[in-house]
This record gives structure tokens, C-alpha cells and sequence, in this order.
């Protein structure tokens, strides 16, 4: 709740046990406690450069929120000072203003996209570009199969509709077709894909530009309006922020109904598949064709908000020929974080540095996870060694063994 008044912190310091950054840096004016002291003295609208780096400087994972003994919400109080300052914090501010601008603008981002695809297929597999947009290695013939192309259409009697995110639809849109097969499978024809959806509005928000989040959130719901199928969502970054509708919404009284509905569809990829799984004790994914030790990345819009991580546990474990392993020190922020990766790209790479080096230690053939932001992040660290493990959608793994 944005309202809280900072001062009623306790000053515990269990958000510097969690905080990625805290952990990355040290810094006690980069841990919860040490910007909720500075909020509660400094007001952002006369905020300094280093005032607004400081704020830059979060990832808004929630962590922080999931241990605090008041029950406090710290990224929501920097979230509500984000959007007083007048100051451009971080590094490359044309570029996340530019990433930002486009995925507020639909049409934008699709001429973009339709423009720049063709393009970017003719990169080669081992490009630093290819990696850079988290583009799969194996080129063109990825993105034209046939199973994509059957599932483009819509099917007359659709037991889900489907939010892909703005990557599986603009980038990587084998998530998308993987996610479709999954659906159909389990029932019995492809999702719903309504062509008025948008970007869920997570990147805008998170650099403090509310209008423009809620006018997102807004165009979302209005193109899942008019049916109650489930909303199946395959990214964990979004489904975390359209779950926040309502509370994006809650001082419209026009819309704060309208965005609870919505919400209350939503349905998030592992969930569903699990669900579906348990619903059908018959149902088998086909075994793996080698024996492959997988570990599961927690996304932290899953980890913390929603608090979803059996899921995908239950279904790796479920696939005969998979070894599920777990990172010595437990699940571990990649450093993405949205755009912070673009503010901060240092910073980002080494809170990443310290979950590749947890990778290390356990030696997984596969890394899956359901986050695109993590997906790209941690597969550009990982880069295109062979010797490194295989990073991959969780959508696209399961597509392979139906």
C-alpha cells in the first residue's frame, strides 16, 4: 500500500537478509530500510541525482515485502516516489526511454517488430545480438513451423484465452506456440488470443509512469472483455502486474470492478498445467530423450507477490528421465528486474553473477523458468557455450514432450 508512512519501520533490517541489491552492494541506503529512511526525510519532488539513484537502484522483486514483520509494502512507497521525480537516474535512459515508449504503444511496437523480425532471423545462431534479444539459436525455421501455424487459428470453441506477453508475441513467439499446444492438449482446442491486448504495463509502471501503466491495464481489460473464459498467461513478469490491475484501478470508480474481474480470470502457465495433470491422472509427458538434470529458476514476480513455486516442481519431477536439482543456497534473484538491467547494468550483472555461480556449483544440464526477463538475462550471461547449460522457456520444454 503506497500510503504507508516510512517512519513506521522498525528498522529490523530482515529486508537486508533478502534484498539482491543489499546482498550485491553492502550499501545500507540501498536496502529497504535505508530508502523507506530517506522517504520518510526527503521529499522525491526535491529529489538530487543521487536521491534518485538510489531509488533507480531497486529491483521492486518483493522480497523485502514477504519478510517485513509490519506487514509494510516498501516497493509500493517506491514505486508512489518514482513517480514524483523529475530526475533521469541510471545509465542508458534513451534506451529504456525508447524500450519503454514502444511497448506503451501498441501499434508501435508491432510495426517495430513486423519491421525488424525478418531482420533479425538472418542473424546467425551464435550472433551477441541474437543472445542480446534472447532470440532462439536455431533461426527462421523456428518461428515457421507448421504446429505454429495451425495453432494461429482460433479454435470455435476455446476453453482458455491466452495473454502471451509482449516477447512470446513481438520476439520469441515459439513460447507462444508452445503454450498453445500445451492448451490444446489438455483441452481440447487452442486458446483464445484476443488481437487488442497489449503490453501488460510492468516496464512503465516500474520507471513511474502510472498514467500510462493504467491506460495499458485498461486496454487489457477491454479486450478480454465480453467472456469469462480463464486468462492464461505464460510470462511470470506479467502475470504478476496484471494481477495488480485492481489495485492500479482501485481509485477509478469506473474501472475498479472491471479490473477485479479481469484479475479474478487470470490463470498462470505452471498452475494450469499442473492442475490439468492432477485432473487427469491418465495424462503422461513423454520421457525425456536423455537423462537431464533441470533446475527451475524461481521467477521473483512468482517467488514473492504469488508465492508460486510448487508448480513447476510437481510437473519436472513429474517427467520421467528429468533429475530435478536445487541451487545450494536456495532460489536466487537473476538481476533482471524489468528495465533495471538497462539502469543498471552493472549492478544487474552482478547480483546475476551470483546466482551463475550457484549454477555452477550444482552443474544442471537445463535451466528452465517461466519468466521472459530472466530467460534473456540469464542466458545472455550464460552466453552460447556449449559447455554451459541449455536455457529454456518452461512452455517450450513441455511442447517437446507432449
Amino acid at each position: 500500500m503506497a500510503t504507508i508512512d516510512p517512519r513506521q519501520c522498525a528498522k529490523c533490517g530482515a529486508c537486508t537478509v533478502v534484498c539482491p541489491v543489499f546482498q550485491a552492494t553492502g550499501r545500507e541506503s540501498l536496502s529497504a530500510r535505508g530508502r523507506l529512511h530517506l522517504l520518510g526525510r526527503l521529499d522525491p519532488d526535491q529529489a538530487s541525482a543521487a536521491y534518485a539513484e538510489i531509488l533507480s537502484q531497486c529491483l521492486l522483486c518483493g522480497a523485502c515485502r514477504s519478510v517485513c514483520s509490519r506487514g509494510l509494502d516498501p516497493p509500493a512507497r517506491f514505486l508512489a516516489g518514482r513517480e514524483r521525480l523529475e530526475k533521469t537516474a541510471g545509465r542508458h535512459a534513451l534506451l529504456r526511454t525508447i524500450t519503454r515508449k514502444a511497448l506503451g504503444n501498441p501499434a508501435l511496437l508491432a510495426t517495430i517488430a513486423s519491421l525488424g523480425r525478418p531482420l533479425l532471423d538472418l542473424l546467425p545462431a551464435d550472433s551477441g545480438l541474437r543472445l542480446r534479444l534472447g532470440l532462439p539459436q536455431e533461426g527462421p525455421a523456428a518461428s515457421n513451423s507448421s504446429s505454429e501455424q495451425t495453432l494461429q487459428v482460433q479454435s470455435e470453441h476455446p476453453a482458455l484465452a491466452f495473454f502471451p506477453g509482449c516477447y512470446a508475441t513481438h520476439l520469441h513467439r515459439e513460447i507462444g506456440a508452445a503454450t498453445e499446444r500445451i492448451a490444446a492438449a489438455f483441452t481440447g482446442n487452442p486458446p483464445l488470443r484476443p488481437t487488442q491486448q497489449c503490453c501488460c504495463g510492468l516496464a512503465a509502471e516500474n520507471a513511474g509512469d502510472t498514467s500510462t501503466a493504467r491506460r495499458l491495464a485498461r486496454q487489457n481489460i477491454l479486450a478480454f472483455a465480453g467472456g469469462t473464459l480463464p486468462i492464461l498467461t505464460s510470462c511470470a513478469s506479467c502475470y504478476s502486474q496484471l494481477r495488480r490491475y485492481p489495485e492500479l484501478l482501485a481509485d477509478d470508480p469506473e474501472w475498479r470492478d472491471k479490473a477485479q474481474a479481469f484479475a479474478d480470470r487470470l490463470l498462470e502457465f505452471s498452475t494450469f498445467v499442473a492442475q490439468a495433470m492432477e485432473a487427469d491422472p491418465a495424462f503422461r509427458f513423454a520421457a525425456s530423450a536423455t537423462a537431464r538434470t533441470v533446475v527451475y529458476h524461481d521467477p521473483c514476480h512468482l517467488r514473492f507477490p504469488s508465492q508460486i513455486t510448487g508448480p513447476p516442481r510437481e510437473i519436472l519431477r513429474a517427467i520421467p528421465g528429468l533429475h530435478l536439482a536445487e541451487l545450494a543456497n536456495g532460489p536466487q534473484c537473476c538481476g533482471q528486474g524489468g528495465l533495471f538491467h538497462l539502469a543498471q547494468p552493472e549492478l544487474a550483472a552482478t547480483i546475476r553473477g551470483r546466482l551463475l555461480n550457484q549454477l555452477t556449483l550444482t552443474a544442471p544440464d537445463l535451466v528452465t523458468t517461466t519468466c521472459s526477463g530472466c530467460l534473456i538475462h540469464i542466458q545472455q550471461g550464460l552466453g552460447h557455450d556449449p559447455a554451459q547449460p541449455e536455457v529454456r522457456h518452461l512452455a517450450i520444454l513441455l511442447a517437446e514432450l507432449l
